[in-house]
């Protein structure tokens, strides 16, 4: 019966790595998909993607990948949108999960039932299940800042950016410093007419190779070689600036802040177009005026396209208004997992650390297994994580990170993964 088995709310990666976990162990589950295969933000061209045509990996294969399925070997260390995705589905099918999934049914409602969950879907189906889990993603809902003025061009957030030709020939302004606006200002270059790039605040760049190798894994070899995590990155600045990565060096404005306290911006193209004057590098927007833009410097550049490439926020439509506690982007939960009042509620996917994806949520996976065994025989270890789950949250390295909206999402990787395998082993016990 349905109500016998636990409902996973989405078939992207996370929700692919718990639906795994939880065929491994027994554990009788449902994912429920609104698209038509697995894939989640990387199903190119769907509702729920989030890729275009040069999308690849910014984390490394070997730090991407799920250490009980590692990609093929004949996988570049960067895989573009396609290969991952097939690496995803192959996953899915070597464990077995196609046949515990039901695609495009998308959840229109959820409500409590005492312990259970009555889920309502957009193909007429409802069930109740003995447990919820949410991995619905955090690149839900679009967010495109509003600015005085108006605009009489083309605009568009990168959630509906699929390739470069929408700029060709094309006078073309990308707003957003982060990956996918560093990556959409490069593939402009190839065929746009003028490349404008604007960024709120100053930004360190890594490339995707430091000493013949991956970025990441070069970097996570280094804890070993410095005690001191302050020695540690004054290295990988010094590093940076020798192979070409300090902006100040490009007349962009320096960071008043270090390398390790944001997300790493992972692009080996984006400061060479710089120096070429391919992308003219902009503060952030100050006005809309019609044909053209005006920068909080003051100067102006004629604009055909705008693309905005400024993030999104979680988005649970169909929770029961007032369930969830948001704070800023980010939903009130214990170790970003636990909802303090429902015990079979659970949310996977709610933050983000740089790297390791897989053994992420591998770590994840394997302690919500434990968390369900465990919540069915109601041991006593459950019921003091419970009592974990009403108080204050766990130090995840959230304080180190720059306070920004874009930050209020990520947490130290190592912290991160400790708390996971602490909880699991108290689960287990």
């Amino acid at each position: 019966m349905a109500e016998d088995i636990y409902g996973i709310i989405g078939g992207g990666p996370s929700g692919i790595g718990l639906a795994k976990s939880f065929k491994q162990n027994g554990i009788p589950f449902e994912v429920i998909e609104q698209e038509g295969d697995f894939g989640g933000v990387w199903n190119f061209g769907t509702g729920a993607g989030r890729v275009y045509e040069s999308t690849h990996l910014i984390s490394s294969k070997k730090n991407t990948q799920f250490s009980d399925y590692p990609m093929p070997d004949d996988y570049p260390v960067y895989p573009n949108h396609r290969l991952f995705l097939a690496y995803l589905r192959d996953m899915a099918r070597h464990f077995g999960l196609y046949e515990h999934a039901r695609f495009g049914s998308r959840v229109e409602a959820v409500q409590p039932e005492g312990r259970r969950w009555r889920v309502t879907t957009t193909d007429g189906v409802e069930k109740r299940y003995a447990g919820l889990f949410v991995a619905t993603g955090l690149q839900r809902e679009p967010r495109t800042p509003s600015y005085p003025g108006g605009f009489r061009g083309t605009s568009l957030h990168a959630a509906d950016y699929l390739g470069a030709d929408i700029l060709r020939g094309k006078r073309v302004l990308v707003v957003g410093g982060g990956n996918s606006g560093c990556d959409i200002a490069v593939d402009a270059t190839a065929v746009a007419k003028t490349v404008h790039h604007s960024t709120r605040r100053p930004y360190h760049y890594m490339p995707k190779f430091v000493d013949g190798r991956p970025t990441q894994d070069w970097l996570m070899d280094l804890p070993r070689r410095f005690a001191d995590r302050n020695e540690l990155w004054a290295h990988v600045g010094e590093v940076l600036k020798l192979v070409g990565c300090d902006p100040s060096d490009y007349g962009l404005p320096k960071p008043d802040y270090g390398v390790d306290q944001s997300h790493p911006i992972m692009n080996s193209l984006v400061l060479h177009h710089i120096a070429h004057g391919d992308i003219v590098a902009k503060p952030d927007v100050r006005e809309l005026q019609g044909d053209s833009v005006l920068f909080a410097d003051g100067s102006r550049a004629e604009v055909d396209v705008i693309v905005y490439a400024t993030g999104y926020r979680m988005s649970c439509p169909f929770l029961p208004e007032g369930l969830v506690t948001w704070r800023g982007l980010r939903p009130e939960l214990f170790a970003a997992i636990f909802h303090p009042d429902h015990e079979t509620l659970c949310f996977v996917g709610t933050r983000n650390a740089a790297g390791g994806f897989g053994n992420v949520s591998n770590a994840c996976s394997a302690m919500l297994s434990a968390y369900v065994h465990a919540m069915e025989r109601q041991t006593p270890s459950f019921r003091v994580v419970r009592e974990m789950c009403r108080g204050p949250g766990p130090d995840l390295g959230q304080d180190h990170f720059l306070r920004s909206d874009r930050h209020d999402i990520e947490v130290d990787l190592w912290k991160f993964i400790k708390l996971l395998n602490f909880l699991r082993t108290k689960l287990e016990g």
